[in-house]
């Protein structure tokens, strides 16, 4: 068997480089934006997210209640919750990928991103493509089994990159 000689941290390539072009484009020399810039960004997106979130939570229990006429199984004892919470584990789902897709593909920025002032662009300097923006924001939930280590990968790769840049060919940089 043939041993491949890669650089410490880089991973082999999981999707066809085919599915992922990498664009040239003449940019000026980046510098990777390092573990604690990308944490903090994160926790207040996180933070974004759950106040989306629990606005619409409310809305729905709200709108479950006065359906039912206040009878739902929220009220009541012996009620089964699984048909009633599922839709709202699926709104979150839903609305993090949505909220991580649709910044990263209109600009590479989240607007914690801005504030911090880091940006998200594929590996030739590029904006990334919806399709890549998506397919990152599904890689979250990959970095985050094992406690983490997809994230924690940013500590120790050259560019500082974790689990789900190296998936999809994207580099966080200083703005």
């Amino acid at each position: 068997m043939e041993r491949v000689d890669r650089p410490m941290g880089e991973l082999p390539e999981f999707f066809p480089a085919s599915l992922f072009p990498e664009e040239k484009t003449e940019t000026a020399a980046v510098q990777p934006a390092g573990f604690l810039r990308r944490v903090v960004a994160f926790l207040i997106d996180f933070f974004i997210i759950e106040i989306l979130y629990l606005a619409l939570a409310a809305a729905g229990f709200l709108g479950i209640r006065y359906s039912t006429g206040g009878e739902g199984p929220f009220f009541t004892e012996g009620g089964s919750l699984t048909p009633w919470v599922a839709p709202f584990i699926a709104a979150w789902f839903c609305l993090f990928l949505g909220y991580f897709t649709f910044f990263h593909a209109s600009g590479g920025q989240t607007p914690a991103k801005m504030l911090i002032r880091i940006k998200v662009v594929a590996s030739g300097g590029a904006p990334l493509s919806p399709f890549r923006a998506l397919i990152r924001s599904f890689g979250y939930f990959l970095s985050s089994f094992f406690f983490g280590f997809g994230f924690l990968m940013t500590i120790f790769t050259r560019k500082k990159r974790a689990l789900h840049d190296l998936l999809t060919r994207t580099e966080v940089v200083l703005a």
